[in-house]
This record gives structure tokens, C-alpha cells and sequence, in this order.
């Protein structure tokens, strides 16, 4: 295997990269449901952190309609297979249209499972990453979602922080990483459930809405082994002036559309 690269480039640079190898990549015309959970601007954020550690497998944790996957199916030339894991067969359908749509080579497969467990053919330690947008929400706090979807996408109804970084290190290969984004009042709770699977927290990097304004998400990768505090990189400042994101961001949407 390649080795992981020593720093971490903007997400602008791995996509130049990228599209010097494809002139033309074809636009990602992303299929959801039209009611219950959809995607969100979170996926695009962690697709652009992820993909300069993105090579060889690569598993989705919670992949609802696919939108990781494929985005980093563009961002990422080293990615040669993903694999999506859900709960929801609604949303597991959605993907598998998604996958068939702009990866008709295959490279991209929806599975169902629940990752607390063993899940058919995928193998523990097999993965190079692991990427997750998970449900925020903690389990018993906030007010309930009337909707079976959202409500299993937003709070920890099936699965919660400690079980997630259990299924992440239990996919991992021995140098592997995981990937993944949450909200910046849940970053305390990252060390110790990484120490508890075995990982530690090795860079950081903090999202805010605006320059000046309080940080909302943070995006984290953890490996196995090693030591020290967190290698802090620089904040994302999400938009750049009224309905507009920055150039970074605003650079990966362009995966969906000329406009």
C-alpha cells in the first residue's frame, strides 16, 4: 500500500488533482427521498477533509443515499472501492441508484447492517478508511422527530458515539483511518471513545459558519497508535459572504452542477 501523506492539502487542491486526471468528470445528479432525511452541506465538508487520506477500501458508516462515497469517488484518484453501510433499506436503495448512476463499474456497493455487529461480507480490518457523518442528536435528549427517518439519521436511536468508534476500529486495517464530522459541543466526548476502541484523535479541524462567529462542527481522523495531543489544522470558515460559500467548499458543490 501507498503510505498516507504527511500533510493534509485543501480539498481544492486534491480535486485539481483530480480533474487532471479526468478533464471532464460527469456531474453528480444525486438521488434522495423527497420527504424524511437528505443530505446536508456536512457531507461535503468531510468529503473534502477525507479525501486527502482516501486510498484503497473505503468504508461508509451510516451512507444513507451514497453522497460520500461518490463525492469521494471524484475527490480522491487513490479511492479504488467504497462501501456504504446503512440500516434504512429506503434510503440503502436510494444509494444502490445513486452507485449504479455514477459508478457503473461497480467500485461502490450499498450493504445492509447494523454496525454494532458483524455485517456480511465485509470483513473486520479490511479497510484503509472509514468515513462517517453520524446522528448528531444524543438518545433522550431534544425533542423526538416524527419521522422514522430523520429520527434514526439525527439521534443516536440505533447507534451511539462509543459504538461507532467500536465498528470503525473493528473495519480498520492496521494503518488505517477514520474520518468523520460532528458537532463542536461533542468534541470532549472523542478522546475517550477513541482511547476505548483502541484509536487516537490525530488532527482536528474546526467549522464555523462565518469568520467571527462560534464553531458549529468539527472535523476529526484517528488512527491506531501513536501519541500526543491532536494536531490542530486550520478552521474552515463555511461561508464567505451572504449565500455563498468559500472557494473551498464551493469548489466540491460544483460536483453537482455547473452553477
Amino acid at each position: 500500500m501507498c503510505p498516507l501523506p504527511t500533510t493534509h492539502k485543501p480539498a481544492s487542491q486534491v480535486l485539481a488533482t483530480s480533474l487532471e486526471r479526468s478533464t471532464n468528470p460527469p456531474f453528480l445528479d444525486i438521488r434522495q427521498p423527497a420527504r424524511g432525511y437528505r443530505f446536508s452541506i456536512d457531507s461535503v465538508v468531510l468529503a473534502g477533509f477525507a479525501a486527502p487520506l482516501c486510498r484503497g477500501a473505503v468504508l461508509d458508516l451510516g451512507t444513507g443515499c451514497g453522497v460520500l462515497l461518490l463525492l469521494l469517488s471524484r475527490l480522491a484518484p487513490a479511492m479504488v472501492t467504497g462501501t456504504g453501510v446503512d440500516l434504512q433499506e429506503g434510503l440503502l436503495d436510494f444509494a444502490r441508484r445513486n452507485f449504479r448512476d455514477h459508478s457503473p463499474d461497480g467500485r461502490l456497493v450499498a450493504v445492509p447492517g447494523d454496525i454494532r455487529g458483524a455485517i456480511h461480507g465485509i470483513e473486520p480490518g479490511s479497510f484503509d478508511l472509514v468515513v462517517s457523518n453520524p446522528p448528531y442528536g444524543r438518545a433522550g435528549h431534544g425533542r423526538r422527530n416524527p419521522d422514522p427517518g430523520k429520527q434514526t439519521a439525527r439521534h443516536e436511536v440505533t447507534c451511539a458515539l462509543p459504538e461507532l468508534f467500536a465498528a470503525a476500529s473493528r473495519f480498520l486495517s492496521a494503518a488505517g483511518r477514520f474520518a468523520f464530522i460532528l458537532p463542536y459541543r461533542r468534541l470532549s466526548e472523542i478522546e475517550p471513545c477513541a482511547a476505548k476502541a483502541g484509536l487516537r484523535v490525530e488532527s482536528l479541524r474546526v467549522v464555523h459558519p462565518r469568520d467571527g462567529e462560534p464553531a458549529s462542527r468539527g472535523l476529526c481522523c484517528a488512527g491506531r497508535g501513536g501519541r500526543g495531543t491532536p494536531r490542530l489544522l486550520p478552521p474552515l470558515f463555511l461561508h464567505e459572504g451572504p449565500g455563498k460559500y468559500c472557494p473551498e467548499v464551493e469548489r466540491i458543490c460544483r460536483l453537482f452542477g455547473a452553477g
